[in-house]
């Protein structure tokens, strides 16, 4: 069984970690094109080259890799968060990018289910992705009825 972390904070990758990804993107992407859906097989080779792991992973669980590092190649802080994570309130904050205070308003006011761990909130952060998809598809009714509006009105957008 692995040894999974409960780090939640976001790696911020360093200008070794960018170029090595870098260059496992260049390596990857031309791979993963001729594979196509079949399971893909690695060997991991230790410093001296006596180690080596072999191991396979299925396509979706390669993808997720390869998005995870195309970040990093960008410079861009990483975290990968379980769907079933129970985050506190300044995580769940931060991933939805608004203010703590603005977030426990969401909460007390019912839009996004909570529990108490005493007096600490905490929140799934599946029910996190609920209410941003909730709140997405809500701005794009939103705007395409004002667009409709516009329209009508014949203001020539």
């Amino acid at each position: 069984m692995a040894v999974v972390s409960r780090r939640t904070d976001p790696v911020l990758p360093k200008t070794r970690d960018i170029a090595l990804a870098e260059d496992a993107l260049s390596h990857m992407s031309k791979f993963m094109s001729q594979v196509g859906s079949k399971d893909i097989h690695f060997a991991l080779q230790g410093l001296r080259g006596k180690e080596v792991i072999e191991f396979s992973l299925t396509p979706p669980v390669v993808e997720l890799i390869f998005r995870t590092i195309v970040h990093i190649a960008k410079g861009d802080a990483v975290t990968i968060v379980p769907f079933h994570a129970e985050l506190t309130t300044q995580e769940a904050a931060n991933f939805l990018n608004v203010s703590r205070p603005y977030l426990i308003g969401l909460l007390e006011g019912g839009k996004i289910p909570f529990r108490k761990v005493g007096r600490h909130r905490r929140v799934l952060f599946e029910e996190l992705v609920k209410y941003k998809e909730l709140s997405k598809e809500k701005s794009r009714k939103m705007h395409e009825k004002l667009t409709d509006e516009s329209q009508d009105l014949g203001m020539g957008y």
